[in-house]
């Protein structure tokens, strides 16, 4: 993976975010997957309904080899009837469609072995920009407040008694 890097053990993905993923391949590859399928699997304790089986979903399908990046929706990407939660123990997986889910553990030379990333996911609670500004604001826009009026029109009384002595 190029993005997010293999040096960090267990990257961090926001909650209802786009994260970008992209990778290369390595150059003892001789080919090169035509199509990737890309799969995340839940933390443990979530499972097939009725089942003990982990509980997998898709996040793409048969996205084209050639394009070793991916921007995967958070939102609209998860499984089926469950929303991604803050945690660990998530794992997003990345392989060759040609060779399939079953058969992707197996090595075939020259083609793609299955790749397993383990993330976390967080919720982001920081509301503002760096500089205490919060996010969107136009000071333009802005009501004026009681305590800056209040100001506003001290100073003009006293601009006004100033005049007057």
């Amino acid at each position: 993976m190029k993005t997010p890097p293999q040096a960090v053990a267990s990257p961090l993905f926001e909650t209802a975010s786009k994260v970008k993923l992209q990778w290369t391949y390595d150059a003892n590859m001789k080919q090169p997957p035509s199509r990737i399928t890309i799969r995340g699997q839940m933390p443990n304790g979530f499972y097939e309904p009725g089942t003990q089986k982990a509980l997998y979903w898709y996040i793409a399908q048969n996205v084209s080899g050639a394009e070793k990046a991916y921007t995967w929706d958070t939102v609209t990407e998860s499984p089926p009837g469950y929303t991604l939660r803050e945690g660990t123990g998530y794992k997003l997986f990345i392989i060759d469609s040609d060779i399939g889910w079953d058969n992707s553990t197996r090595v075939i030379p020259g083609k793609l072995f299955q790749f397993m990333l383990p993330f976390s996911m967080y919720n982001s609670r920081y509301a503002q920009t760096n500089d205490g500004v919060p996010k969107n604001y136009n000071p333009n826009t802005a009501a004026r407040s009681a305590s800056a009026a209040a100001g506003a029109l001290f100073l003009s009384v006293m601009v006004a008694v100033a005049l007057l002595a």
